[in-house]
């Protein structure tokens, strides 16, 4: 080690007489830990949000979806094909959706119906991301419908056959038109299903405005009853308490759409970074005079800026933390440097240079800064792994889309705090040092 490095190291471990001057070290150290330790949690939880944000939205909604440029979208199987052949394309599925109302003997809720077809969905994986189970999935064109549950035993304690208990004549729920009950499937959110208390195969009713043409040429609105096929859980409360799913034919009916007539193209994609680039193919391959599409970087843009943005404003606002720990440590260096005068001149006056004396007090003052970013990097990791580990922290689903306070460390953000935060104790030390340095050894001296 360096001279200068030891001469630091025993200003450091020697005992000092003042002791204000011990505690302001202190509280410099412990300053600078706080700093450090708030920056990587708040920071690890803010980045938690955006990951844990960003899986529930790619994983409830497409990559790119395509529309028509005018109006509903027809001949969509032959457009389906084709957006399946263009390069990078995984899926593409096809809807039918909008807005209705859906009633129970226990509540009423405003959803998205979305109409989609049962083979290519099960095919794609679509069930499999929105945790719907093979007997909800099998529902939606099986009949009749399936529980998920154990069947009952008889009254005598023998086993009962499936369709035997299911095939017991169903409430009297017709539909407001005078048709005959016929199961129509509709898989709801968990969410949904709890504000409404029906579970698979209970009977819910649907009303959409967009219903039969009247006599006096307005619409009246359509009620048909559905037949809960089973629910999805896509872990997302808004999405879990607002939407349906059904087939597109019973959807395309209680929309009041034409058989051959779909509202999008939902499209999945094989990297989602290229998401942009495979929207520019299928444009050009369906024509852009006829059709377009937004991908999921567009269609999201304001709320990742918005979180990018709150990261960097946190990131400025806990760094003003180390900075006023900063001050102490130069409050530190300057009481060192007048402690220590008679020190520096004897120094000086067996040949020290300025720059040697200088390096003591800075390399002071960077021992205090690294044990307190030290410090802090232990505390802050230690309580994320805590935070993600036991998860003692609940917070609303219902406004911020998880239950957990999320918490992911990102290695890029540790090592910035790290250095800023050395940086900054590095600074602090500049004037202190210069002071010393520019200390005349007869003047200090001269009345000893």
């Amino acid at each position: 080690m360096s001279i200068e490095g030891n001469i630091a190291l025993r200003y450091l471990r020697g005992k000092r007489r003042n002791q204000l001057l011990s505690l302001i070290s202190v509280l410099a150290v412990g300053g600078v830990g706080l700093g450090v330790a708030a920056l990587i949690v708040v920071l690890a939880v803010l980045a938690g949000f955006e990951t844990n944000l960003f899986e529930k939205l790619l994983g409830i909604s497409s990559h790119i979806t395509i529309y028509r440029s005018s109006g509903p979208m027809t001949d969509w199987e032959g457009t389906v094909d084709k957006i399946a052949r263009v390069p990078g394309v995984s899926r593409a599925l096809p809807f039918a959706n909008g807005q209705v109302m859906i009633t129970s003997g226990e509540g009423a809720n405003g959803v998205l119906l979305m109409g989609l077809d049962p083979e290519t969905a099960r095919a794609t994986g679509f069930f499999e991301q929105l945790n719907v189970s093979e007997i909800a999935a099998e529902n939606l064109t099986a009949r009749p419908m399936k529980s998920p549950y154990r069947v009952p035993d008889d009254e005598f304690g023998n086993p009962q056959s499936q369709d035997v208990w299911e095939g017991r004549p169903p409430e009297d729920l017709g539909d407001d038109a005078g048709l005959p009950f016929e199961e129509r499937p509709v898989i709801i959110g968990r969410e949904l299903s709890y504000m409404l208390g029906a579970d698979t195969l209970s009977r819910v009713r649907l009303v959409s405005p967009f219903g039969r043409i009247t006599p006096l040429g307005s619409r009246a609105p359509l009620n048909r009853v559905f037949t809960v096929a089973g629910t999805f859980s896509a872990n997302y409360y808004d999405f879990d308490s607002k939407v349906a799913f059904t087939t597109i034919e019973q959807a395309q009916e209680l929309l009041g759409m034409n058989p051959d007539e779909i509202t999008f193209i939902e499209v999945f994609v094989e990297d989602i970074y290229q998401a942009d680039v495979v929207r520019q193919r299928i444009l050009d391959t369906l024509g852009r005079d006829q059709y377009w599409g937004r991908d999921w970087m567009q269609a999201n843009m304001s709320l990742f800026s918005a979180l990018k943005l709150e990261q960097t404003a946190m990131f400025v606002i806990l760094t003003l933390v180390v900075l006023v720990a900063a001050f102490n440590i130069a409050s530190t260096l300057i009481m060192m440097v007048t402690e220590k005068t008679r020190d520096i001149a004897i120094l000086k006056a067996m040949g020290a240079t300025s720059a040697q004396i200088r390096r003591v007090f800075t390399l002071q003052g960077l021992v205090v800064g690294a044990a307190g970013t030290a410090g802090g990097l232990l505390v802050g990791v230690v309580l994320c792994f805590l935070l993600k580990r036991y998860e003692f922290i609940t917070i609303p689903p219902e406004i911020y889309l998880m239950s957990t306070l999320p918490v992911e460390m990102r290695p890029l953000q540790i090592v910035a705090i790290t250095v800023v935060s050395v940086i900054i104790s590095y600074l602090a030390t500049l004037y202190p040092a210069a002071q010393a340095a520019k200390l005349d050894p007869v003047e200090a001296l001269r009345y000893e």
